[in-house]
């Protein structure tokens, strides 16, 4: 919360506007960002909903950052399995909660306020002379798209949300000694001795009866249960069936090619700076030129000639400019060249080119592979257009999916039990290949599997491959309880390990009280003989060792010299116990930028206290409801 409520507020100028604009166009490039969006929600809060497109294109914006800021290559599953997604949702609740508590506090913006701020983001003021550019801020506007009104709207939004929250926090700031408190606090050194048990610290368990492994598995019936398994006969139609059958001419593919320049995907076109000076008449924009032609300054040389400001362009492509006349005459110039020219609408200018930027015309040859397999997957979905008419004609007249397959003349795919990841009993993984992804890779296609009813024969649906499938589920295997036989050996090993655990439970616990009772730790780990080893290991709150289990690192923290802590070891089948001997007060003074920044900490750490119980109280009236499998769906993320 205090990064995504209080960021907003404490940097509204750099972190909502300039980085609306400036970051998004400028990196992500984003388009249509204002237009409505329509879709299901990946949550509500009462009658407010954040659509899955929005999550999307917030979710892109963020992973291409992080990609960009680490200069990586994470994708969208990867990126999920990370939790990106959890900071994106909180992002948005927030700005939603916080709309609410707008609308219902009646917070208004007046419209020319949000004019005025427009008017002070550095990115649309000229270079020069420091000033607003209508200019800049039309031509950046309309690279990506968006109105002037859209803008002012969406300024005019956040500057009204704005307001909800900053009587919250506004002011707020941690007293200095606060601040020198959580110093000392977090770099105070506490020493303890740490007496470590491994396996070979307790004798080896016997091996088990039946009984006693039956009992055991019926304790643990999850992890020796069989999962459900489905018989499937399914027609699928995917765009890598037909690609081997399709081909490009050269002149598809250049086209291809030119296109993707066109759009701005691959390479980027020439782009000049340019300044165009408005004159009187003829003989005045003549003199400008000649002027500009020497290299003298555009704005010295308006003023000598008692004309207007200059328009000036920076590193743009010949459509940003304004005016046709000037565009022509500014792609056709060398750098360094001026010329008079009579405009569109009857105006005479100066026109002089400062810097020309050529075009990065990306390599044919080493994007030709990649051109093709984009041209024959997209034939192969047209192709799959017309096929998936005909069969949705035959489904409509009640042919099975046997007397489909033979009309179209398409092979329909048998699956002999598979469960819900695409696993046979066999345990083989149905991933296919990376060129021919098998159904374990398409969760569309096992999510459709597992909810279908016993013997019904499924409409066509979409695969995550951008194909077409329908299946019948021919038979159901329940999920039930594996064989003892068959699982005999698992739950054995499972058995020991649970038995080696116990045993290191007692013994841990015997051994605690005898350090509690002041035993010498050296002699209580001798007594144990193999198995047990003890060191010196000093804490701090800031960085704690890694070497301790989580539960001795809190009673050596919280506890008094003396104390006494045991528990789970960081490794698998080891067991801690630690006495804490000796707490070292940091000695060394709190000033300058240290104490600024934990100040700055405190404040934000009370601060997002604050935050959490608005938010709160906000959802307490409007009820939260998440959806994590749409967005799950949005970001193509699939269950392996």
């Amino acid at each position: 919360m205090a990064e995504s409520i209080g960021g907003k507020i404490r940097n509204f100028m750099v972190a909502i506007l300039v980085g609306l604009l400036v970051v998004a166009f400028a990196v992500w490039g984003v388009n249509d960002v204002f237009t409505a969006r329509a879709g299901n929600a990946v949550l509500t809060v009462g009658d407010a909903e954040v659509s899955t497109s929005e999550f999307e294109d917030a979710f892109q914006r963020e992973l291409q950052t992080l990609n960009r800021d680490n200069n990586s290559s994470v994708t969208n599953q990867q990126a999920y399995a990370q939790g990106l997604h959890n900071r994106v949702l909180q992002n948005l609740l927030t700005d939603t909660v916080i709309g609410i508590d707008a609308d219902e506090l009646g917070v208004g913006v007046n419209r020319s306020v949000a004019r005025n701020v427009v008017k002070d983001i550095p990115s649309f003021q000229n270079e020069l002379t420091g000033e607003f550019s209508e200019d800049k801020l039309n031509t950046l506007l309309a690279q990506n798209r968006i109105t002037r009104r859209q803008f002012e709207d969406d300024i005019f939004r956040t500057l009204r949300r704005q307001q909800t929250v900053p009587a919250i926090i506004g002011g707020l700031q941690a007293p200095a000694e606060y601040a020198t408190q959580r110093y000392n606090f977090i770099t105070e050194q506490r020493k303890a001795e740490v007496l470590t048990l491994s396996a070979k610290a307790v004798p080896a368990p016997a091996e088990p009866t039946d009984e006693a492994l039956k009992s055991f598995i019926d304790q643990n019936g999850v992890a020796f249960t069989a999962p459900e398994y489905r018989r499937v006969v399914m027609l699928r139609l995917e765009p890598f069936d037909l690609t081997p059958d399709l081909d490009a001419t050269e002149e598809e593919l250049q086209a291809a090619f030119q296109y993707k320049i066109d759009l701005g995907e691959i390479g980027s076109p020439e782009t000049r700076s340019v300044v165009q000076i408005t004159a009187t008449d003829e003989e005045t924009a003549k003199k400008a030129a000649e002027q500009l032609a020497r290299g003298d300054d555009a704005i010295a040389v308006a003023a000598g000639l008692g004309l207007v400001d200059p328009e000036i362009y920076t590193d743009v492509i010949k459509s940003n400019i304004l005016d046709p006349e000037t565009a022509d005459a500014a792609f056709e110039m060398k750098e360094g060249e001026a010329k008079s020219l009579l405009g569109s609408l009857g105006n005479w200018y100066a026109v002089g080119v400062t810097t020309v930027n050529a075009a990065v015309v990306p390599d044919y040859d080493a994007q030709k592979d990649e051109i093709r397999e984009t041209l024959l997957t997209e034939k192969a979905k047209e192709a799959l257009y017309d096929i998936t008419g005909d069969i949705e004609d035959a489904m409509t007249d009640g042919l099975t999916l046997e007397e489909i397959a033979e009309k179209v003349n398409w092979p329909l795919s048998y699956y002999d039990y598979i469960d819900r990841a695409g696993t046979t009993r066999d345990g083989v993984r149905m991933r296919g290949f990376s060129a021919i992804p098998g159904v374990a890779a398409d969760d569309a296609i096992l999510r459709e599997i597992f909810v279908s009813d016993l013997g019904f024969e499924t409409d066509l649906f979409e695969t995550s491959n951008g194909g077409y499938a329908a299946i019948r589920v021919e038979d159901i295997i329940d999920s039930q309880m594996r064989p003892f036989e068959e699982v005999k050996e698992q739950a054995a090993a499972a058995w020991k390990v649970e038995q080696t655990g116990n045993a290191l439970d007692e013994l841990m616990t015997e051994l605690a009280g005898k350090l509690q009772t002041g035993e010498d730790i050296n002699a209580v780990a001798k007594a144990v003989g193999d198995g047990a080893s003890v060191e010196e290991i000093v804490i701090v709150r800031a960085q704690p060792p890694r070497t301790l289990g989580a539960p001795v690192i809190i009673g050596m923290l919280d506890g008094a010299v003396g104390a006494v802590s045991r528990g789970a070891g960081p490794q698998g089948q080891t067991r801690q116990i630690a006495r804490l001997t000796e707490i070292v007060p940091n000695q060394d003074g709190l000033a300058g930028q240290f104490l600024d920044v934990l100040q700055e900490q405190a404040t934000q750490a009370i601060s997002s206290d604050l935050q959490n119980a608005y938010q709160q109280a906000i959802l307490r009236e409007n009820e939260l409801r998440e959806y994590p499998e749409k967005v799950k769906t949005a970001l193509g993320i699939t269950d392996n």
